[in-house]
């Protein structure tokens, strides 16, 4: 009788442990929209693009940063078509920093601390 009864109250436990994670994930996960089911997949969020030039742009100084990476670097190399090499590293680390899941981060760790027991706000 008491076996049953802690199984409940464990279940219990979980159900509310369950609920609470979902609302977490609802609060966290932004960065990725599904697709339709047809497709699979997602959509990234937050990896905005004002238009298609600006597309291109980062398309090109993405492929230009591997170029750079793969021959190397110098300033005054004429073989190359690569203008303002500086800025096209920063931007491409510009555009990747916007990658970063901040939100579902967020999600992890507050997962954690539910799942291990330890649901208190820090």
């Amino acid at each position: 009788m008491k076996n049953k009864k802690a199984k409940k109250q464990s279940k219990k436990k979980h159900g509310k442990k369950l609920q609470k994670l979902n609302k977490i994930a609802q609060e966290h996960f932004r960065l990725l929209t599904p697709t339709s089911r047809n497709r699979g997949g997602n959509y990234l969020n937050y990896a905005y693009i004002s238009n298609y030039e600006y597309l291109g742009y980062t398309l090109e100084a993405i492929l230009n940063v591997c170029i750079m990476a793969l021959d190397g670097y110098e300033v005054n190399d004429e073989t190359r078509d690569i203008r303002e090499a500086h800025k096209q590293f920063a931007d491409v680390l510009e555009f990747t920093k916007n990658l970063i899941p901040h939100e579902e981060l967020e999600f992890l760790d507050k997962s954690r601390k539910l799942l291990l027991g330890n649901d208190k706000e820090q």
